[in-house]
């Protein structure tokens, strides 16, 4: 976003206004969302969006879950995802103006230590990788290659995770460099950033690697590009709704969720909350199907 915030609040205004739609708008510290985003909810309003990143966007998803009131997102991050995941376009002008006219939906959240996340919960390599280096805010493009750079450089070298995976009664175990739990699941098509098959399918699904070397994980990255990756057979697909995970002889874990790195104690369990948050979504007006 290359305009200063009193800018982007002038033409949001703007926007709004020549939608007939009338738009209170504040600017908030990182500290003080929290709980601008609860008097908002509590407010007389009719919906309430917030700008930002996706993990400003999980801090309202767990604000607003079980709550009549609609939430809307404005794509004011680097990556994205749960604006994109709802069908809004990365031009922000363009979104605001989407934001007044979309249907409401009900969408799937997952939960983990009693926060909520609309997206994503990754292990392994990739949180690590991401808590040793200076956070980049830019242009997505960029930042995703300058990931798959240093993904490739230190994968293969990342000490694999002894994961246990325990679903009810059943129990699984891997050796794995990378998990990636996706809030319902993925589509199989071209392009970097993944968009999600459905919102209110009512599971998630688990993507374990099994890959070991630089090789392996490069092939999988391309087959990712291509929208080919779950041909790819070193890697195990598992669906769920509740899922305890543990790791042997680790007491603590990095876990990056929805953007968000945090080191968390073990084991812990990922639930799936059906249709927990009511959402602006305009890929419900596009008629995109949200379960094949």
């Amino acid at each position: 976003m290359k305009l200063g915030p009193e800018l982007v609040e002038e033409e949001l205004r703007e926007i709004f206004e020549a939608l007939g739609c009338k738009a209170e708008i504040q600017k908030v510290k990182a500290v003080e969302v929290q709980s601008a985003l609860k008097v908002a909810r509590d407010g007389g309003s009719d919906a309430v969006i917030v700008g930002g990143g996706d993990g400003t966007v999980a801090t309202a998803a767990t604000i607003f879950a079980g709550h009549q009131k609609p939430l809307g997102i404005l794509p004011f991050g680097t990556f994205n995802l749960a604006a994109r995941d709802v069908g809004m376009p990365m031009d922000w002008q363009e979104a605001a103006k989407l934001l007044v006219s979309s249907p409401v939906g009900e969408i799937d959240l997952l939960e983990v230590n009693e926060k909520l996340y609309m997206c994503l919960v990754v292990l392994g390599f990739y949180p690590s990788q991401v808590m040793s280096q200076a956070e980049y805010h830019g242009s997505w493009i960029v930042k995703s290659i300058y990931t798959l750079w240093h993904s490739l450089k230190s994968a293969a070298t990342f000490p694999p995770l002894h994961l246990r995976l325990k679903d009810g009664e059943s129990v699984q175990t891997y050796r794995t460099r990378l998990v990636l739990l996706a809030n319902n699941d993925y589509e199989d098509i071209f392009g970097i950033i993944p968009r999600r098959r459905s919102l209110d399918a009512g599971y998630f699904t688990v993507y374990v690697s099994k890959h070991q070397t630089r090789l392996g994980l490069l092939k999988s990255c391309v087959t990712w590009i291509m929208g080919r990756w779950k041909q790819d057979r070193e890697i195990s697909v598992m669906r769920a709704t509740e899922l305890d995970l543990d790791v042997k002889r680790k007491r603590r874990v990095s876990v990056m969720m929805d953007g968000e790195l945090e080191k968390i104690d073990l084991p812990f369990t990922v639930k799936l909350r059906p249709k927990a948050l009511r959402a602006i979504v305009p890929r419900l007006a596009a008629k995109i199907p949200l379960e094949s």
